[in-house]
């Protein structure tokens, strides 16, 4: 890493050859990938509730719902395999983790098949080994879909790049309280959170990004559903 003029070295304290392989792989990603964008809001006051009585966190039920609407639209769980989309039976999140030595994507894997307390215990797992610098690179194979959360870092909405060959890309941002109008009309204030899917435009649409969104927020707005085992 250079050194900016009377400054202190840029990103101080992570890792170098992280940092590198990072940007080249996502310098090769959004030259090579036609992204496209699009952006939902959710009312997160059923799972606000319920994380507290759970003992779980938001991210949790973000990373089950999301799994549910995989499985709900498996060619969003699709890879590029050099000529076209083809769809992956099976579905292996990867969480980005933000440590003091950079970013990593470990992987919660055959997450079509956890509960919502097997996921939120596999998520805990490996956000403590990337934190603790004990991922291997098994931990890291096997992603089929990237969920990136800035929400608690005050972050309200942001577009992520996707993860090659995979289809697509969750950015999701803060919870915060605004205004909102229920179906009678009156206005009133809610918890909302803004998701981005960042989309690969050979193998999706968007329409299928509308759909895929809307079907996570039935889930976030339900999150009762996510419960049963």
């Amino acid at each position: 890493m250079s050194k900016q003029e009377g400054g202190t070295e840029a990103d101080a304290g992570k890792s170098v050859k992280i940092r590198r392989l990072l940007a080249k792989r996502t310098e090769d990603a959004w030259r090579t990938i036609p992204h496209f964008h699009v952006t939902m809001t959710v009312d997160m006051t059923g799972v606000i509730r319920l994380r507290q009585d759970l003992g779980m966190t938001i991210n949790d039920f973000i990373l089950s719902a999301v799994t549910q609407a995989l499985k709900e639209h498996p060619w969003v769980n699709s890879s590029w395999n050099g000529e076209q989309g083809v769809e992956v039976e099976t579905i292996g999140l990867a969480m980005a983790v933000a440590t003091d030595c950079g970013l990593y994507y470990p992987v919660l894997k055959d997450c079509g098949n956890l509960s919502l307390k097997q996921t939120s215990r596999v998520a805990r797992e490996m956000a403590a080994k990337a934190h603790q610098g004990t991922l291997t690179d098994e931990d890291r194979a096997g992603g089929t879909f990237t969920v990136t959360n800035m929400g608690m870092l005050g972050v309200e909405s942001f577009a992520a790049i996707i993860t090659p060959p995979q289809a697509a890309v969750l950015a999701v941002g803060t919870v915060k309280g605004e205004i909102i109008v229920d179906n009678q009309g009156e206005p009133g204030v809610a918890p909302v959170m803004r998701m981005t899917l960042g989309a690969d435009h050979r193998m999706l649409d968007g329409a299928d990004a509308a759909e895929f969104l809307a079907t996570i927020k039935s889930y976030l707005e339900a999150p009762v559903v996510l419960i049963a085992d």
